[in-house]
């Protein structure tokens, strides 16, 4: 897990589940029992988890630390089986559905991507809102798009084969936009990215976009050394600046891949 969300755990989560369970907060060894049950439950009722937690049995999968979590969907069920022990409502009703988790992180990448847009063309989140409509709102059908309406579900084509979800594609989309080669894909050059034909580095980009990179290079003294804890989804972060983007001059099209970075 990242310093932030081991921060966050500590601080929040964790607590939150022992004020309204009546345990200790300093119980480390308690904390990793009821982490390990939680990753390893599949779709536990509040009373299932804590009937494993009290109970003489050993969690098939056991934590040394929690380090032991990954960054995805472990710290997506943990964050979760704790909202539930705290008598959430909204942490609970995420138990068993790790798509939730999955597509706020994709989100979190799109918010990213579009500060990093922000340094090579003037309205970001315009050209986030085209782009979306263009790929996923062709025929005009259906009302305006945002990224709120787009879903990490997978999407099952007619002939059965199976395409990434929205969110998924909206990432390799806006990957490209910054990160194209240029190469050549079926006889045709895909358009450069915008970072490519700015010359910068993946990690100029995102200093100059003011996000975390996590590569081995560069100065990084000008990103807290703690993390800020996370707070409730901002929605806003999405909503399009009042004049068009001129999408039809950026696009590179639904065919061109991310390169450079897998965001997952």
């Amino acid at each position: 897990m990242t310093p932030r969300q081991r921060i966050t755990l500590q601080a929040d989560w964790w607590p939150a589940a022992c004020r309204a369970q009546g345990w200790k907060v300093s119980d480390r060894d308690l904390r990793l029992r009821v982490c390990a049950w939680a990753v390893n439950l599949q779709n536990p009722t509040q009373l299932e988890l804590l009937e494993a937690i009290n109970s003489d049995r050993t969690p098939p999968r056991q934590l040394e630390s929690t380090n032991d979590l990954d960054n995805g969907a472990d710290v997506d069920r943990v964050k979760a089986c704790l909202g539930m022990l705290a008598d959430k409502m909204k942490e609970t009703g995420e138990v068993g559905r790790p798509e939730i988790g999955r597509a706020r992180r994709l989100r979190d990448v799109i918010r990213d991507q579009i500060k990093c847009l922000g340094v090579y063309i003037p309205k970001p989140r315009a050209f986030v809102a085209e782009i979306i409509n263009d790929k996923f709102n062709r025929a005009g059908r259906l009302k305006t798009l945002t990224v709120r309406d787009l879903t990490d579900d997978p999407i099952i084509l007619r002939d059965g084969r199976e395409i990434p979800s929205q969110l998924d594609q909206l990432v390799y989309t806006l990957g490209a936009c910054l990160n194209g080669s240029g190469k050549l894909r079926g006889g045709k050059r895909a358009r450069l990215g915008l970072r490519v034909e700015a010359g910068d580095t993946l990690h100029e980009m995102k200093m100059k976009a003011g996000v975390r990179c996590d590569c081995a290079t560069g100065d990084h003294r000008h990103h807290a050394l703690i993390p800020p804890l996370p707070v409730e989804e901002s929605w806003a972060d999405f909503d399009p600046e009042l004049e068009p983007a001129g999408v039809a001059d950026c696009e590179l099209g639904n065919g061109d891949s991310v390169e450079g970075e897998n965001p997952f």
